[in-house]
């Protein structure tokens, strides 16, 4: 016949274990990036995610355009325009990007922002952010 002690330690070295073990895990990370971020170098792991939030006024015709994605290293999970909320007509909003992290390498995100139909004139603005996935 076991002892109280016994079966007490039985039943809790299991969770004791997996409390200790969680803590050596580390969760998903997302970083939230905006204008700041140009130029910069941002590592990440498999599984952490960059959110890219860029003003855009697309009543003025300024558009941004991903010119290059940092797949296959992070994939493009979310690309869509927000308005700004109590803004009037033409006040703009934000161009948002979801990235997450899939496999080991580097990618760049690179975007111009301008006028589409305009071909032969510079971006007003341009973006770049490069991912290292480790």
């Amino acid at each position: 016949m076991r002892s109280s002690n016994e079966l007490r330690f039985n039943l809790l070295f299991p969770l004791l274990l997996s409390v200790c073990f969680s803590g050596c895990t580390r969760s998903s990370l997302t970083i939230n990036a905006d204008k700041s971020y140009n130029g910069r170098t941002l590592t990440l792991r498999i599984g952490d995610g960059v959110k890219l939030s860029l003003a855009e006024n697309p009543t003025t015709g300024y558009r941004w355009e991903l010119l290059a994605k940092p797949e296959p290293y992070c994939v493009v999970v979310t690309d869509a325009y927000a308005t700004n909320t109590g803004g009037g007509i033409g006040s703009g909003g934000t161009h948002n990007w979801d990235f997450r992290a899939v496999s080991k390498g580097t990618g760049t995100v690179s975007l111009a922002y301008g006028r589409p139909w305009e071909k032969d004139v510079a971006p007003a603005q341009t973006f770049k952010l490069t991912l290292v996935v480790e």
